[in-house]
C-alpha cells in the first residue's frame, strides 16, 4: 500500500505554531505520510529540522524566495550556501522569480536565482522552483543552468509545463485545480505525464475545495490527489504508488 504525500508545505509556518501537533496527527489519520518542508528563512529551516512523527517522513528544503533578493548581502548569500551543501538538506527552493509583486529589480531576481542554480548543479541537488508572472526568464535560466527540479504549485499554461518536462522537470499541482473555473490547472494535468506529477498544499495558503476559506494544511493534499484521480479517470492506489516513485526519483528515499 502507499501513501499520500505533500512535496511542498510550510508547517514550519507561524501560522502552524499553536496546533502544529494536531496538524501532523491529522497528516497521520489521513494517510499523508511523506512531506517535504520548506523554508525560506533561516530560524524556519530550524524549525523545520525540529518537527517529528513517528509515522511521518520528512524531508527539508532551503531557499532564497525571489521577494526576498534584496534583501539578501553576500555574508548572507554563503550562510545559505553552506546549508545547501549539508545532507540534511534534500533540495533548495523555493528559489526562483516573481514580477506579481516585484518588477522593478528583475535582474537582481535573476542574478540570485541563477547563483542558487549553479549551486543546485555542483551539489547535485534539486531544486523547488517559484514562477509568478516571469514564466519565460524562469524557463530561460532553468534551461541554461540545468538540473532535477520540479515547477512548485504550476500555474502557467500546459504549452508550457510540457517545455519543462522536456527538460525533464517535475510539474507540481496544488489545491487550486480543486477550484471553480479552474480551467488551466485541468488543462496541465491533462498534457503532463503521470510520470512528470507530484502534488502539494502549499499551505497554508491555496486551500482545496471544499475547505477553501480555512487554513490549508498537508491532510487537505488528498483532495487535491482524489481531483486528479477523477479528472483522469485514473485508480488512487495506482496514482498514490507513482507520486511515490515520482517524489523519490526527485528527492531520493
Amino acid at each position: 500500500m502507499s501513501y499520500w504525500l505533500d512535496s511542498h508545505c510550510h508547517i514550519n509556518d507561524e501560522a502552524f505554531r499553536e496546533d502544529l501537533d494536531d496538524v501532523l496527527k491529522r497528516m497521520a489519520e489521513n494517510d499523508v505520510r511523506k512531506a517535504m518542508i520548506i523554508s525560506s528563512y533561516l530560524e524556519d529551516y530550524d524549525f523545520g529540522l525540529k518537527i517529528f512523527h513517528p509515522e511521518i517522513a520528512f524531508k527539508y528544503s532551503l531557499g532564497i524566495y525571489p521577494g526576498d533578493v534584496d534583501e539578501v548581502d553576500e555574508e548572507l548569500f554563503h550562510s545559505y550556501e553552506k546549508l545547501y551543501a549539508e545532507e540534511r538538506c534534500d533540495a533548495i527552493g523555493e528559489i526562483g522569480l516573481d514580477y506579481h509583486w516585484n518588477k522593478e529589480n528583475k535582474e537582481r531576481q535573476k542574478e540570485i536565482f541563477a547563483r542558487q542554480l549553479i549551486l543546485a548543479q555542483k551539489l547535485h541537488k534539486p531544486v523547488i522552483v517559484h514562477s509568478r508572472d516571469a514564466i519565460q526568464d524562469t524557463y530561460d535560466l532553468m534551461k541554461e543552468y540545468r538540473s532535477e527540479g520540479v515547477m512548485h504549485c504550476y500555474s502557467d499554461s500546459a504549452e508550457m509545463a510540457r517545455e519543462f518536462v522536456k527538460l525533464g522537470y517535475y510539474i507540481s499541482i496544488s489545491g487550486t485545480v480543486t477550484w471553480k473555473n479552474a480551467r488551466e490547472p485541468l488543462e496541465v494535468i491533462r498534457n503532463v505525464p503521470l510520470d512528470r506529477l507530484l502534488i502539494e498544499t502549499d499551505c497554508p495558503y491555496l486551500t482545496p475545495v471544499p475547505k477553501r476559506g480555512t487554513r490549508n494544511e498537508p491532510s487537505y493534499v488528498v483532495y487535491t490527489g482524489k481531483k486528479i484521480c477523477e479528472e483522469l479517470g485514473i485508480d488512487e492506489e495506482d496514482f498514490k504508488i507513482q507520486l511515490n516513485e515520482n517524489y523519490h526519483k526527485l528527492f531520493g528515499l
